[in-house]
């Protein structure tokens, strides 16, 4: 078992075989930092077997070469530019018989049983979210995962996490989707990390054939105070500022989960809220800025955002 917190990936090895298994536990007037190869438009070629790899980027397919089975494919289908990545859970077969989640990470694979997942992408900066385009097609109802870590001075010590879970549902056209980064940690940042997948799910509920596009990833940092938010507008937060208490207004006819955590990451509050409206009580918490997320049944990423407490 491979741990990388908050992540948990196992992979298995057969035949020099790595296979993910889980990962368990991503405004305009932003400025948008450099992720290597963000855009997936430059790949290098294998030529025996056949098969790309994004560059700046680590998948299995070296490691299931041999089997002729690709969960990591360059695709004409993008957003912009000619090129997106597509990565597929398959599975290769008897006598194998193992599952092959579609995987990609700017770390660094592991090459032994014992290893785990290393590198990444030296990094400083602290942004405020992650943003960036995807397709997916699930199978089983599970879904996509889209996710950035900052790691202090080893990859055990977390220091933020940003993560996007697609809906248990077809989205057929490129949509973009923002995540907000939970700090949790004060600690100097000296590292990054970019993981993506085709299914979130573990082994056991995995589906073979659900697939994930992704494209023109970012991270973003909001100059200023205000608030930016791309989510879904069923869910409305106000006021905000807010100094004593927030009103949530939500019309998805459904219960969902609000929880808020201040800068560093720490959980502040936890609550379900109605399919009409409710109410947060904040005026025991400091003045500052606060993040939050709203999430719905199996933990579906509905709306994330930025709450300022000012008194």
């Amino acid at each position: 078992m491979y741990r990388i917190e908050p992540v948990t990936i196992k992979l298995y090895k057969m035949k020099k075989i790595f296979t993910l298994i889980s990962i368990l536990s991503i405004s305009s007037a932003g400025m948008f930092a450099q992720t290597p190869n963000a855009g997936f438009e430059t790949w290098t070629h294998n030529s025996f077997p056949s098969y790309d790899t994004p560059d700046s980027w680590n998948c299995a397919n070296s490691q299931t070469a041999l089997t002729g089975v690709f969960s990591c494919v360059k695709s004409s289908s993008a957003h912009s530019g000619s090129f997106a990545i597509q990565l597929i859970t398959k599975q290769i077969g008897s006598p194998i018989n193992q599952l092959v989640p579609g995987f990609a990470t700017t770390g660094t694979l592991p090459t032994s049983i014992t290893g785990p997942i290393t590198g990444g992408i030296a990094y400083t900066l602290r942004p405020d979210s992650i943003t960036g385009w995807y397709k997916y097609t699930p199978q089983g109802g599970e879904n996509g995962y889209i996710q950035f870590i900052l790691f202090g001075t080893s990859n055990s010590d977390t220091i933020a996490t940003g993560g996007f879970a697609t809906p248990a549902a077809a989205v057929g056209s490129y949509t973009r989707f923002h995540a907000e980064m939970i700090y949790r940690s004060a600690n100097p940042v000296t590292n990054s990390m970019w993981l993506l997948s085709s299914s979130k799910n573990d082994a056991l509920t995995a589906s073979i054939g659900s697939t994930l596009f992704v494209d023109d990833l970012a991270l973003v940092f909001n100059p200023g105070v205000g608030v930016a938010e791309q989510n879904r507008t069923e869910v409305t937060l106000f006021p905000n500022p807010a100094s004593d208490r927030i009103e949530i207004k939500n019309i998805l006819n459904s219960a969902a989960q609000f929880v808020l955590y201040d800068a560093m990451g720490n959980k502040m509050e936890e609550k379900e809220i109605g399919s009409v409206e409710s109410s947060v009580d904040v005026k025991e918490f400091a003045n500052g800025l606060y993040f939050y997320t709203v999430t719905g049944k199996n933990n579906l990423n509905i709306k994330s955002g930025k709450l300022i407490i000012q008194k």
